[in-house]
């Protein structure tokens, strides 16, 4: 007899046992767990089987080896960026400004994990366009929400081998694709970085959802 979690009576029960025969299986049933089928009488063993011959096989559970999108590479090769940005922006004391491309990846990390797309080769494929839609931002935050370029620019080309960070030596730079990018390091006051929040979000998102093939048959 299977090792089982609980016993089955009010299955049982929908086969019309009596209230006897009940309280009789589960007894023999806790018995049979503890100390063996073996151990019981033969009539006892033949009860208990008759038992199980009418009830239908547990089917095994299924568990899924499918990663959560905080443990894929892209969601990760983002917030090693992002960590790299806040330690750079705590050693130079940007106090009374957000760094744009701080508001950038946490808004992007945010809709990963709200979404939750595969992040497979597709999805990833598609991901490389936002390279182009995050110069596209860095340029409104200067020219429509007054944003300040730095002074100290930050490096973007840091190497992706370190070990305090635990880095893929596969992950490129996140400016790659247009390495002019690295001129441009916009601060942006706080009283301005809500709307602009509001606005990469909605890019991001409208992005995603219409881009990423992983989330077109869930939205």
């Amino acid at each position: 007899m299977n090792k089982e979690s609980t016993h089955r009576s009010n299955e049982l029960k929908e086969f019309g046992w009596n209230q006897e025969d009940l309280i009789r299986y589960e007894e023999l049933w806790e018995y049979s767990q503890r100390w063996g089928l073996i151990n019981l009488e033969r009539e006892d063993r033949q009860f208990l089987k008759k038992a199980e011959k009418l009830l239908p096989k547990l089917q095994p559970k299924k568990t899924s080896n499918k990663k959560p999108i905080e443990e894929k590479s892209y969601y990760l090769w983002l917030d090693y960026y992002l960590k790299r940005i806040k330690d750079f922006k705590k050693a130079n004391s940007f106090c009374d400004e957000i760094i744009v491309w701080e508001v950038l990846i946490e808004e992007e990390m945010e809709l990963l994990s709200k979404y939750k797309p595969v992040m497979g080769l597709t999805d990833s494929l598609k991901a490389k366009k936002l390279f182009s839609i995050r110069k596209d931002l860095i340029k409104k935050s200067l020219e429509e929400f007054d944003a300040k370029n730095s002074d100290k620019l930050f490096d973007f080309n840091i190497s992706l081998n370190d070990e305090e960070y635990n880095t893929s030596k596969s992950w490129k730079s996140i400016i790659e694709n247009d390495p002019t990018t690295s001129e441009q390091f916009p601060l942006i006051s706080k009283n301005k970085i809500e709307k602009y929040r509001i606005l990469v979000h909605k890019i991001f998102e409208e992005f995603m959802i219409n881009n990423y093939p992983s989330l077109k048959g869930d939205l």
